[in-house]
């Protein structure tokens, strides 16, 4: 029997379970942890757990830890046939209820995680971080050319993700905070945005290859980075050539930290790094003041002639 044919074989008998295919029309908006699915399925863990193995096993989901928590999430398929959850019957009386106690699950992983992140920052900061006009700037400022592969560093609640990614092919969130990234699962699903990928992650050591991305972007993380170039060096190496990099920040923050006038300090710390700047523009919310900048990574010398 021809591989490929053994493979699609393997994914239909691993799909052909009632709570199998409720686990995957679950996460299709997002990831959620073991723990989350067995409450919204009301079956035991060892149960759910079993399940989720076969539809790994199978490749049909993907599995990753975080800390003390297992996630699952669909993993990508080629063959659009493939992916069972668009050919469920919505109204479905279980399945509606899943989607009900989903819901539950996920408003109260972000209401247990807005508290811990409240403990630490203002709640302005944690839901609206750059002013709720920055979004449709930052969309114009980027509309000449394609977002491409994204990757968001320091994603927090996943308010630049939440803007960019839906133009976005791939889009990444990567951040320290469990509580962040848990508050960032929530948002995002919450949009339609639930394929968007949230890792834990040290900004100043990504865990990506290098020319990874077309766009990187920074919101409110520089000005508080105890080593800049550190930063903006780690977000070179993963920038492909000619990708940019978008920096938001606050202007009073930035000027603190570069000890100078931001604009002067924040050139000549990505002049340093070897980018290119483009734009440097300051932006006044109302309620914040804020530095926009644009840089990109140069190509090679040969293609640039």
């Amino acid at each position: 029997m021809p591989r490929k044919l053994r493979n699609l074989l393997n994914l239909l008998k691993a799909a052909a379970d009632p709570t199998r295919l409720r686990l995957l029309a679950l996460l299709a908006p997002g990831e959620l942890t073991v723990g989350e699915l067995t409450q919204i399925l009301k079956q035991s863990q060892p149960r759910v757990s079993r399940h989720l193995k076969l539809l790994c096993d199978a490749g049909l989901l993907e599995r990753f830890k975080e800390e003390h928590c297992v996630y699952y999430r669909l993993a990508p398929l080629d063959e659009p046939s493939l992916r069972w959850h668009e050919g469920l019957d919505p109204n479905d009386t279980e399945l509606r209820r899943d989607r009900e106690r989903r819901d539950t699950v996920i408003a109260e992983r972000a209401r247990r995680a807005t508290d811990r992140l409240a403990e630490r920052t203002t709640a302005a900061e944690v839901h609206d971080p750059l002013g709720g006009t920055v979004g449709g700037l930052l969309v114009d400022e980027l509309a000449a050319e394609p977002i491409g592969d994204l990757l968001d560093v320091g994603t927090g609640a996943g308010f630049l993700l939440k803007t960019l990614a839906p133009a976005a092919r791939r889009a990444v969130g990567v951040d320290n905070s469990t509580d962040a990234l848990r508050l960032a699962r929530s948002q995002l699903q919450g949009v339609g945005l639930g394929r968007c990928v949230l890792r834990r992650g040290d900004m100043y050591k990504l865990g990506f290859g290098a020319s990874e991305f077309d766009t990187v972007t920074l919101g409110r993380v520089l000005s508080h980075a105890h080593d800049p170039a550190a930063v903006l060096a780690e977000a070179l190496r993963v920038l492909r050539p000619g990708g940019r990099l978008v920096l938001v920040d606050d202007f009073d923050a930035l000027e603190e930290a570069t000890g100078s006038n931001p604009i002067a300090g924040v050139r000549r710390w990505l002049l340093g790094q070897g980018f290119k700047c483009e734009r440097l523009r300051p932006i006044d919310t109302g309620t914040s003041h804020l530095l926009l900048t644009i840089a990109r990574r140069p190509l090679p010398l040969k293609e640039a002639a």
